[in-house]
C-alpha cells in the first residue's frame, strides 16, 4: 500500500485497507496486522486507523474481536439499501435528540450556574477545536460531551439518566453522521449561538436554536438518501 499524504486521511486509509483486501492481501477470515504496523506502514496516526476500521467494520468488511484483533469478514463493502438504513438509523436518533436536548437547553438557560458555565465552555471549546482536525469518531465524542454538558446544566436528573443511557448509541450516530457530512465553521457557530444563549439566559432562545440545529443535521441526512 502506498503513504498517504492528502486528507481525509481515515476514508483514505480506508480505501487502502479496502483495495488491499481485494487484491487478495488479506482473505476472508485472516487477521490484520495491529494498528502501529498498519500506522506505520501508512504513515498515519493510529487513531486515522482505528477510525478506518471502524468505518469498514460499517461497511460489513472487518470485525473487531476484543482483546484478539481485527479480521476481515467480507471482500465486499455493504452499500446501496444498506446505506439507505444506515441514513435512517441516525435521522431517528437524531429525532429523539431533538426531543430531549432542545428542551434541555432551555432548561440550562433558566438553571445552570457558574460551575455549568465553565464545563459548557470548556467542552465548547474542544468540540470546536476538533472540528478542523479530529477523525469523525473523535470529534463524535467531543462533540456528545459538549451536548450533556447543557444537559447536565438543565438540573433534571431524569433528563440527564435518558441521555447517559443513550450516550453509546448517540456518539455511534454522530459518528457515522460525520464521514458523510463536513463540519463547517457554520456549525461551529452554530454551537457558540447555543452557549450565548444559555448564558443570557434567554430560554426560548437557546431552545429555538438547538432545535434549529438538529433539524438542519436531520434535513441534510434527507438530501443524501
Amino acid at each position: 500500500m502506498d503513504s498517504l499524504t492528502r486528507v481525509p486521511l481515515s476514508q483514505q486509509a480506508a480505501e487502502a485497507l479496502l483495495d488491499a483486501i481485494g487484491s487478495g492481501r488479506w482473505e476472508v477470515g485472516e487477521q490484520l496486522p495491529g494498528e502501529l504496523a498498519l500506522a506505520g506502514e501508512l504513515k498515519v496516526s493510529r487513531s486515522t486507523i482505528r477510525e478506518a476500521i471502524r468505518q469498514l467494520a460499517a461497511r460489513g468488511v472487518l470485525t473487531s474481536r476484543q482483546g484478539i484483533g481485527v479480521f476481515v469478514t467480507s471482500a465486499t463493502p455493504t452499500d446501496g439499501w444498506d446505506r439507505l438504513a444506515r441514513l435512517g438509523a441516525i435521522a431517528e436518533v437524531v429525532q429523539v435528540r431533538i426531543a430531549i436536548e432542545s428542551r434541555a437547553a432551555a432548561l440550562a438557560a433558566a438553571e445552570h450556574d457558574g460551575s455549568d458555565a465553565e464545563t459548557i465552555r470548556r467542552a465548547l471549546a474542544e468540540r470546536n477545536a476538533m472540528a478542523a482536525r479530529a477523525a469523525p469518531g473523535e470529534l463524535a465524542q467531543a462533540d456528545i460531551a459538549f451536548h450533556r454538558a447543557v444537559v447536565a446544566a438543565a438540573r433534571n436528573e431524569l433528563l440527564l439518566a435518558l441521555f447517559d443511557s443513550l450516550r453509546p448509541r448517540l456518539v455511534a450516530s454522530m459518528g457515522g453522521l460525520l464521514e458523510i457530512m463536513d463540519v463547517t465553521e457554520h456549525d461551529a457557530h452554530e454551537h457558540t449561538a447555543i452557549v450565548e444563549a444559555i448564558f443570557a439566559r434567554r430560554a426560548d432562545r437557546a431552545e429555538a436554536l438547538t432545535r434549529g440545529h438538529l433539524l438542519g443535521l436531520a434535513d441534510a441526512l434527507r438530501r443524501r438518501s
